[in-house]
């Protein structure tokens, strides 16, 4: 029963297609209306045909960049005694850290709270030398925060407050396209002066979405530069709405933040609409990555 319709349906279709045909030799203006059709079907196919080819692209690439995120979790703990010693033949290099950005803008984007400045592009905050193989621009600055549960940890310590900024080298790829710095924060009665020009202002942007505009304050000031002595290893970056692969470089030298400072952090809201307390990733298992000490 359906063969028969299916073949009566092709059959008058051909012949209506024939009619057209033989009008249009007939008619300038329908000629030109069956091509002006006929280009519009073979663009449409094409395009249908490149959105489809994207589609599979991405859903690969998808699948490598999970693939690649499974396989170097963060946070982990940095173990002391098994770190590999590492000489650099160069310094690091911090440049335009101790410039004043044109906009600093701090937002919660419901997971965290997020730094980003505004800046000319021949001004923006970039990161070289060491063990690095190009220039690293800063992207944004995120902090993670909780009682006694930051993210990292040295030696089994256990820190409050975090800060992870992100950078990026726009000439590599994978593993090596992002950097990021960690800078970990203990618990003291002292609260930490250049900590304020972000803790004080988290009032602004209690609720998801919310941001705000800094007063001008240079990123030095923040991310203090750090040589040789740092850690480094093979992990993941995740602010709450995208996780990438990164190279993490971790300082040793422990900064303080007041119970107060710490508090200004766990008063904001997340998506679900609660306080977010604690914002930290449970820490993960080394594996068979290493973990580098650089002097």
């Amino acid at each position: 029963m359906l063969v028969p319709m299916i073949d009566f349906v092709w059959l008058t279709f051909i012949r209506a297609f024939a009619l057209v045909m033989q009008l249009a030799e007939d008619s300038r203006t329908i000629m030109m209306l069956v091509s002006c059709t006929m280009a519009v079907a073979f663009i449409l196919n094409v395009h249908s045909g490149r959105t489809i080819f994207r589609d599979v692209v991405n859903t690969v690439a998808n699948r490598r960049l999970k693939s690649r995120l499974d396989q170097q979790p963060s946070p982990i703990d940095i173990p002391r005694n098994t770190v590999i010693k590492r000489q650099i033949r160069h310094p690091l290099e911090w440049t335009h850290y101790e410039d004043l950005p044109m906009a600093t803008v701090l937002e919660n984007n419901g997971s965290t709270v997020v730094m980003r400045i505004y800046t000319a592009t021949n001004s923006m905050p970039q990161l070289s030398g060491a063990e690095l193989l190009g220039r690293y621009h800063f992207v944004e600055a995120i902090f993670k925060w909780g009682s006694l549960k930051s993210e990292h940890s040295i030696g089994k310590q256990q820190f409050s407050l975090e800060i992870q900024a992100l950078h990026r080298c726009n000439q590599l790829k994978g593993n090596l396209e992002y950097l990021t710095l960690s800078y970990l924060f203990a618990l003291s009665s002292v609260k930490n002066e250049p900590l304020n020009e972000i803790s004080d202002q988290l009032r602004w942007i209690l609720q998801p979405g919310s941001s705000i505009e800094l007063p001008p304050f240079h990123l030095a000031s923040l991310l203090r530069p750090f040589g040789a002595g740092h850690y480094s290893y093979h992990g993941t970056y995740d602010n709450g709405d995208v996780a990438l692969p990164t190279t993490w470089l971790i300082n040793p030298d422990i900064s303080m933040v007041s119970s107060r400072q710490l508090a200004q952090f766990k008063v904001m809201y997340g998506k679900d609409g609660s306080r977010n307390c604690s914002n930290g990733r449970q820490e993960q298992p080394l594996g068979s990555r290493k973990v580098y000490l650089n002097i």
